[in-house]
C-alpha cells in the first residue's frame, strides 16, 4: 500500500483539512482554523517563525521567543492530538552568510545549540528537529546530522529548513537524499517544498508544507483576492498534488 504524503498548510477557513501549518508570529489565524474545525484536525505544526530573518537587519530571535512557542504548544495541545513545534532555527537561504558568528559558528552551529536548549529547557514538547545548511550546498547537511549524533540528538522527526526559496530542483533532490541517507525510516518534514519536486519524493520524505496555493494554477494575477478564489485555488492544488 503506498503511503499517503502529508501536506501541511493554513487552508481557507471555510474548507475542513487534517494537517495544519501555524505561525508562532500570527497564531490567531490558525487557531481560529482549529476551533472551527476540531473534528477534522488530526496534526498541527507550530512553524519556529523563521521569516523574521528576511529582514537582513534581524540576526536572532527577540527574547522571549522559545517561551512563546512553548505556550502556543500547550494552547493547541488542548484542541488537537498531534501537535509539533520546530524548534528556532538559523537559515542561510535568504541571506547567505548574514547569520553566521564567524566561519566556524555558522547558522548550522547555532540551529544545533538552539535545539540542545529546546531539549535541556523543555524535554515534555514534541519537538520537531530542524536540519539546516549552506546555501546552494546540499552536502552541508551533513554537518548539522553529524553534529546531532556527536550530542546524542535523536528525534522522531527532521524538518529540512534550508530549501524555502530555493528554485533548483536538483539542489533539492540531492539535499534531501543525503538527509535520508543519515535518517532512514525517521520522519522527514521539507519546509517550503514546491509541488513539483515535492511529487518526485513523495516516497522518501513523511511531509511538506507550502502556502503556494494562494497563487493561481491556470489563471493570470498573483494571488487570490476573495475567499471564492481562495476556496477555488486550494482545490485545484490539492488535485494537482494527488
Amino acid at each position: 500500500m503506498v503511503r499517503r504524503l502529508r501536506f501541511y498548510t493554513l487552508p481557507p477557513l471555510q474548507i475542513p483539512y487534517p494537517y495544519v501549518l501555524m505561525n508562532v508570529n500570527n497564531p490567531q489565524i490558525g487557531l481560529r482554523y482549529i476551533r472551527r474545525h476540531l473534528g477534522d484536525v488530526e496534526s498541527v505544526i507550530i512553524d519556529s517563525g523563521i521569516e523574521i530573518f528576511r529582514d537582513e537587519r534581524v540576526r536572532d530571535y527577540p527574547p522571549g521567543h522559545l517561551h512563546k512557542l512553548v505556550r502556543l504548544y500547550f494552547r493547541v495541545k488542548q484542541l488537537v492530538g498531534e501537535v509539533w513545534v520546530v524548534c528556532p532555527d538559523y537559515c542561510d537561504d535568504y541571506h547567505p552568510r548574514s547569520l553566521w558568528l564567524s566561519e566556524g559558528y555558522t547558522n548550522i552551529e547555532r540551529t544545533v545549540d538552539s535545539v540542545l536548549k529546546c531539549i535541556k529547557r523543555y524535554p515534555g514538547i514534541n519537538w520537531l528537529i530542524p536540519v539546516q545548511g549552506w546555501y546552494r550546498k546540499p552536502k552541508s547537511v551533513l554537518r548539522c546530522l553529524k553534529l546531532y549524533e556527536e550530542y546524542g540528538i535523536d528525534g522522531e522527526y527532521y524538518g529540512i529548513g534550508n530549501l524555502c526559496v530555493e528554485k533548483r530542483e536538483s539542489i533539492m533532490v540531492k539535499t534531501v537524499r543525503y538527509v535520508k541517507s543519515v535518517l532512514g525510516d525517521r520522519k522527514i518534514h521539507v519546509f517550503g517544498l514546491d509541488l513539483r519536486t515535492a511529487r518526485k519524493l513523495r516516497n522518501e520524505i513523511y511531509s511538506f508544507d507550502s502556502m503556494a496555493w494562494t497563487r493561481p494554477v491556470d489563471k493570470q494575477g498573483w494571488s487570490c483576492k476573495t475567499t471564492q478564489e481562495r476556496i477555488e485555488y486550494f482545490k485545484r492544488w490539492l488535485k494537482r498534488l494527488n
